[in-house]
């Protein structure tokens, strides 16, 4: 059932109290954290709003963080601009070049090869099917990478 309106929509100030009452809501309505074993409860100290902020600090306590020694992570730096820069190469100025795939293919599988050197080496605490999945897929890469790009600069060069 719809209400009457006393004030007519030509009153602007009755329109806004009108409207400012409608977003306080009804203070009797929806007090859902003043019930017993409600969902509402908010991060009380008691409901269960602070058990889940209580699991989400634990598990950000828990995070490893890792500080690489700053040799590592100039050498990564210098690895990653490098991967970079014989990428660029080799796919826009010289597409058809031999020895930039074979350095490329080389840099890349050196490249994997120290990402997995730094995840076995410096994360401890980690673990999971997940991370053994990355790794190994970083080993396999590395290593083949590595014989395909060596493999490629020593048959340029004529030792193959």
């Amino acid at each position: 059932m719809a209400k009457n309106k006393i004030y007519g929509m030509t009153n602007q100030y009755a329109n806004q109290e009108e409207q400012i009452r409608k977003a306080k809501g009804n203070p009797n309505k929806n007090n859902h954290s003043k019930k017993k074993n409600s969902n509402y409860g908010g991060y009380n100290a008691t409901g269960t709003g602070a058990y889940v902020a209580n699991k989400i600090s634990q598990k950000a306590a828990n995070r490893e963080k890792v500080q690489l020694p700053l040799g590592a992570k100039i050498a990564l730096g210098v690895l990653f601009g490098a991967v970079i820069v014989t990428l660029i190469l080799r796919m826009a100025a010289f597409p058809d070049s031999l020895w930039l795939t074979n350095i490329s293919s080389l840099i890349l599988g050196i490249a994997c090869l120290t990402l997995f050197y730094v995840r076995k080496h410096y994360h401890k605490k980690k673990s999971g099917s997940g991370y053994a999945m990355i790794t190994l897929l970083l080993t396999i890469f590395g290593v083949l990478y590595t014989v395909i790009g060596a493999g490629g600069i020593l048959s340029l060069l004529g030792v193959f």
